[in-house]
């Protein structure tokens, strides 16, 4: 099998496997509650067991494919993650400086006065976070 074969199998079943590490935190009864963002999580404790066993059918499965072809596992970094994640938010906050807003009509008055200093703190901070993360030691 062509080089070509084993990286389009490894990278389609290596995304499948991340999302059932995502399912596995939802089927254990994981919620998100943040400022802006949240996850609420429905699922009752039957179907989360309903779900955790298919996946672990679905690993086994993955596992046995892993071995027949020799695909090698992905590995990502925590802290590649985090300065990918960082990177992708400073740029959407400077979209929320007033000279940016512009593009959605006239801006109210004192939006920029008030919006300005607070996406520098968030810009800031996530370059902070960034910072931090650079200095680890992989």
């Amino acid at each position: 099998m062509g080089h070509s074969h084993i990286r389009g199998i490894s990278t389609t079943l290596s995304l499948l496997d991340k999302t059932l590490c995502e399912f596995e935190e939802f089927a254990r009864g994981r919620e998100i509650r943040s400022v802006l963002y949240e996850i609420e999580n429905p699922l009752t404790t039957e179907q989360g067991e309903n779900i955790l066993q298919l996946m672990k059918a679905m690993w086994e499965t993955l596992r046995e494919i892993r071995d027949e072809l020799k695909l090698e596992k992905t590995v990502r970094s925590a802290d590649k993650m985090i300065l990918g994640s960082c990177s992708t938010n400073w740029v959407s906050l400077l979209e929320l400086q007033g000279n940016q807003l512009r593009r959605y009509g006239e801006i109210p008055e004192g939006l920029v006065e008030y919006l300005d200093p607070k996406a520098h703190f968030l810009t800031e901070t996530l370059r902070q976070i960034a910072r931090i993360t650079a200095q680890s030691k992989r």
